[in-house]
């Protein structure tokens, strides 16, 4: 991923040696930009060879590299301004990121720079812009100061992303607090550049559209998009774009709302602003049109003056029948004392951001709010400005998250266990092998003919075990990679049986005897023979495993109606009370099992193959008597 970065990047990336103070390598976009040609003319150049004798702080390029340096180890990361002189001679302003990292133990530096010869000028623009803007602020009137306050605090103290751009290059001229957040990039780096400079958009041909539509009618409401943050996280967003004149240019208020996991919302808000003396229009239109809860109270007795439409709705109530009236008189609040704690922080600090809180609406459904608030004045009266969002879905999704996350440490949990198995229960039998074919390696001559065959024996058993072993892993694993399904053709249930017992009567050296009993079933039976096979093998091999040396095993079959029902009953050890309730846990095997090998997977593998099948398992044991496993399965 880092190498498609490095080598696609539009920014110039650098691995930068700070011990030997050279460039280790560098991608195109860096020889683009420093107009070198080829790539071989930067790798083992130093900064200071790339640069001018001073850079713009009066500081020679070898003593600013040095402190960089020495910044970027220290901070963990370094971000600054660098003055470069291509091989033309042209020198270009640059933003320069340092992060160093450990790369095959080796200390590297990954330095990201850009080219901001316009976005310098911009900023020069800008500074202009806004000198301009406080003189005619500064004339205004009382009326018109109190609408701008209302306008810049809900732009910047709105939880949903609000940009205005240019029309005529669609750069961004004013971003909100909570876009700077949510892309992840210093406001400063946003200025003066569009989206498609940041790749923004996950589709460009959208983004065409959304502005060649922009030019024709001049807004778009309420139209879904998917955007890219610096991270890289996909996020679906309810956008809304209004044209509107600013100092007689056409720019773009964009508005937009986070619906990822919400999958619902209102449209975002769009408002028509002229110039700065029309800032009361664009509060207005912002107010009414915004799909975040909006309102104005009053501090003095927290009674309602504005609502906007989404708020309205919400709560279910006419407009009239919200203003003049507070939060407790319309039984908002699921606990009162919250909202007089609110208010006390309002009247302190002056403002909240991002508070979660539990609201009722007029049907008595709980929502969960964030909610943030600005202090305000209104003809010298001070007020409260509220926004608020619905974010009761994505809390559901944060509590989905958690429990997704749940499910990922069992599943490491898991893994642990298979390691500590694979570790101690093939060590065993591999020790064993080893030793015997040491044995027959170095004493071959001098053994008897039944000493050699013992020692082949345990190879071959021992071989057997590992194989076993493994094959429940794999198993395992194709149940989990939804590999094995059920697949029902017809089966003579009455020698499939038989065949069973004989393999493993066979596999375990007659240990003890099976006592097959086939009651009442017909010639032919509908089942997964491969599914069966392991079920049956698993049981019977356990009830072997458990039990003493010649003693018997039971394996009853019989018809009940549809179902067939197969009990498989032992004396062996039986399984203690409280390991009963793991039975079909993976890696889990009984206390009192000593010596005995096995994985801890065989009834974990008997529950999912018979579940597959339709069928379910029983399992009723006693500590010391035995122990009796019952599987019913459609199969007539």
């Amino acid at each position: 991923m880092f190498q498609l970065l490095f080598e696609r990047s539009a920014d110039a990336i650098w691995l930068f040696d700070p011990q030997a103070g050279v460039f280790m390598d560098c991608n195109s976009a860096a020889v683009e930009l420093m107009r070198a040609g080829t790539k071989e003319k930067l790798l083992g150049a130093r900064p200071e060879d790339l640069s001018p004798p001073l850079q713009a702080d009066g500081t020679s390029s070898r003593e600013k590299t040095a402190q960089v340096i020495a910044l970027a180890q220290e901070r963990g990361s370094h971000r600054f301004e660098w003055v470069a002189r291509c091989f033309d001679g042209h020198e270009v302003p640059l933003e320069v990121s340092v992060t160093p990292i450990c790369a095959n133990g080796r200390n590297i530096h990954v330095v990201f720079s850009r080219d901001i010869t316009e976005r310098k000028k911009s900023e020069r623009e800008l500074l202009e812009l806004n000198q301009a803007l406080e003189s005619r602020v500064a004339e205004r009137t009382d009326a018109l100061s109190t609408s701008e306050a209302l306008f810049r605090a809900a732009f910047q103290a709105s939880p949903i992303l609000i940009v205005i751009a240019r029309m005529s290059d669609q750069k961004y001229v004013l971003v909100n607090d909570a876009f700077v957040k949510w892309s992840g990039r210093d406001r400063e780096e946003l200025l003066e550049r569009n989206s498609s400079e940041f790749g923004i958009w996950e589709s460009q041909d959208e983004r065409d559209a959304i502005w060649a539509e922009l030019r024709r009618g001049g807004s778009v409401h309420e139209r879904e998009c998917r955007f890219r943050n610096r991270t890289g996280e996909s996020t679906t967003v309810l956008i809304s774009f209004e044209v509107i004149q600013i100092k007689n240019a056409p720019h773009v208020l964009a508005m937009g709302l986070d619906i990822t996991q919400r999958k619902e919302a209102e449209a975002a808000s769009s408002a028509s602003e002229a110039r700065l003396r029309e800032s009361e229009a664009r509060f207005s239109a912002a107010f009414r049109a915004s799909p975040a809860f909006l309102g104005v109270l009053r501090l003095s007795d927290g009674k309602y003056v504005l609502a906007n439409e989404a708020y309205l709705n919400w709560m279910g109530y006419a407009q009239n029948e919200v203003l003049g009236h507070t939060c407790l008189e319309l039984g908002m609040w699921q606990n009162p004392a919250d909202r007089d704690l609110l208010l006390n922080d309002i009247r302190a600090f002056g403002s909240i951001r991002e508070r979660e809180c539990r609201w009722r609406n007029r049907r008595g459904e709980l929502f969960t709010i964030l909610f943030s608030a600005e202090t305000i004045t209104l003809n010298d009266i001070p007020h409260m400005l509220l926004m608020a969002l619905d974010i009761s879905r994505r809390k559901q999704a944060e509590e989905e998250m958690q429990k997704a996350l749940g499910r990922e440490k069992d599943l490491s949990e898991l893994k642990s266990n298979f390691v500590s198995m694979v570790s101690h229960e093939f060590r065993t039998p591999l020790g064993i092998i080893q030793s015997s074919a040491e044995l027959l390696r170095d004493f071959h001559e001098k053994m008897r003919l039944p000493e050699r065959q013992e020692q082949l024996e345990s190879i071959s058993r021992n071989t057997r075990r590992m194989a076993g072993m493994m094959e429940e892993v794999l198993f395992l694993s194709r149940l989990d990679a939804g590999k094995l399904d059920f697949q029902p053709a017809a089966l003579d249930l009455n020698n499939f049986c038989r065949r069973v017992v004989d393999e493993v009567l066979s596999a375990t050296s007659r240990r003890c005897a099976i006592e097959l009993s086939l009651n009442s079933i017909p010639g032919e039976a509908r089942a997964d023979e491969r599914l069966l096979g392991h079920i049956f093998t698993n049981l019977l091999s356990n009830a072997v495993k458990y039990s003493e040396p010649g003693a018997t095993v039971h394996f009853v079959v019989e018809r009940k109606g549809s179902d067939a029902v197969c009990v498989i009953r032992d004396q062996g050890i039986g399984i203690p009370e409280e390991d009963q309730q793991q039975l079909f846990k993976a890696f889990h095997r009984g206390s009192n099992v000593g010596t005995r090998p096995g994985t801890g997977l065989g009834l974990m593998l008997v529950k999912r193959c018979a579940d597959l099948h339709g069928g379910k398992v029983q399992v009723v044991s006693k500590f010391g008597e035995g122990t009796t496993v019952t599987m019913r399965f459609s199969a007539f």
